[in-house]
């Protein structure tokens, strides 16, 4: 099942906890944002909107995909980051700041928050790009690592966009470009970032975790090239002032749908029948990819406005289901890992780490959530109900989080340890 894996490089527990259970902290202003202002949020643009929108695409979802990428690197690459603890700080705190002060940049209209922000932003994500980047060359390498290092590429891309967007907003001077600023910006995110990541992540766990037939050897070898060529391609075309940019939207359309429809036509014929709740939250987020993709390209079809709200809620809402079944799957392991590997004889099961009771009831606060917000759109008191079950789903999320990490550090403490005489 492991096989592949260096498994012996991975990274202190610390390191991927810190990163984790700073994601149920930034959902908690989210949800309360979504709870009290639902007219704002579900406003294009509106300052309230763009404050949530990155409190969620950075504070909650590049939050947990960080910190992933501090344990991925080290045991699929095979070249462990260097200082781990001690530069798994320095990008924590740096993207933390940054966030914040973004988000209070646009909730309060204040030009110098804009200007600490893309210092604290830029800073933190060139640090991570330069430290990660750079060891995804040279060594092992196969498809996940290709869409790692897409993705760490976008990314920076992305924070360049935003940092030169901050400008505009910081003395309120908006060129000409900047809807195209704005529209490259977010494919660049979106799509480069956050798809190509999760799209990467599938190619290595959903085989490995779930026994499942592999994705086919041409999807894997061409499908980051084809996301790639359709970015640049769209983004020069923005920028530009051409036409037609909407173009290179159905090429990644088309080709998100195929891996949606491959995932779930995968997950529904695994080998490993057991059930799961991470096989749960992996269903339902492709199929949320499923919606954002279809209602996105109704909505460059004509469609109405309404629909690409829709389609935009249903992609956020599609990364933090696979992120959430994914901690539920991940924590667990590396708390036995850790111990286990530490020669402690009462390492805790895997399923005792997060109680199944407790996962599926993540589950039923997020799938709740979910319709909540998506109905919302169009009926807003359900967006607002949808920021109180947000806020019940991030609060158990850091319920179990941190029991994970007293188990960990119980067994630590007072645990049976093999000794050889």
């Amino acid at each position: 099942m492991y096989s592949g894996l260096s498994l012996d490089q991975a990274p202190p527990l610390g390191i991927v906890l810190r990163f984790f259970l700073a994601v149920p902290l930034f959902g908690a202003p989210l949800s309360l944002l979504i709870l009290i202002h639902p007219a704002e949020l579900l406003t294009p643009l509106h300052p309230y909107s763009l404050a949530a929108l990155h409190l969620m695409f950075l504070g909650v979802m590049s939050m947990s995909m960080i910190g992933a990428l501090f344990q991925m690197q080290s045991v699929l690459g095979g070249k462990p980051i260097p200082s781990p603890l001690g530069n798994g700080l320095i990008v924590h705190t740096l993207l933390s700041l940054g966030t914040l002060a973004l988000a209070g940049a646009f909730f309060v209209s204040a030009p110098v928050l804009f200007v600490i922000a893309s210092v604290l932003l830029g800073s933190a994500i060139v640090y991570t790009v330069q430290l990660v980047l750079p060891l995804l060359f040279g060594g092992i390498t196969h498809d996940t690592l290709r869409g790692m290092r897409l993705a760490l590429v976008s990314l920076a891309l992305t924070a360049l966009l935003g940092i030169v967007m901050a400008s505009s907003y910081a003395d309120a001077s908006f060129g000409p470009r900047h809807e195209a600023l704005r529209a490259s910006h977010y494919s660049l995110g979106l799509i480069g970032w956050v798809g190509t990541l999760i799209i990467a992540v599938a190619f290595q766990v959903v085989e490995m975790f779930y026994v499942t037939a592999p994705y086919s050897a041409w999807c894997k070898r061409n499908a980051f090239w084809i996301i790639a060529g359709a970015l640049v391609l769209k983004t020069v075309t923005l920028l530009a002032g051409w036409e037609y940019a909407w173009g290179f939207d159905l090429v990644i359309a088309a080709l998100l749908l195929g891996f949606a429809a491959t995932t779930l036509r995968r997950l529904r014929e695994r080998k490993r029948r057991v059930s799961d709740v991470s096989i749960w939250f992996w269903n339902l987020g492709v199929s949320l990819l499923l919606l954002a993709v279809l209602a996105h390209t109704a909505s460059l079809l004509g469609a109405t406005d309404a629909l690409e709200r829709v389609a935009l809620i249903a992609f956020a809402l599609f990364g933090l289901s696979v992120i959430l079944g994914m901690m539920g799957k991940i924590v667990p392991f590396l708390v036995w890992f850790h111990l286990s590997s530490a020669g402690y004889l009462d390492a805790p099961i895997m399923s005792n780490v997060i109680p199944a009771f407790r996962a599926k009831l993540l589950f039923g606060l997020f799938a709740s959530a979910a319709a909540a917000l998506l109905l919302g759109v169009f009926l807003p008191a359900l967006f607002a109900a949808g920021g109180i079950l947000g806020a019940l789903m991030f609060a158990l999320l850091f319920s179990n989080l941190l029991g994970a990490l007293r188990l960990y550090r119980h067994t630590l403490a007072h645990g049976t340890r093999f000794t050889q005489e």
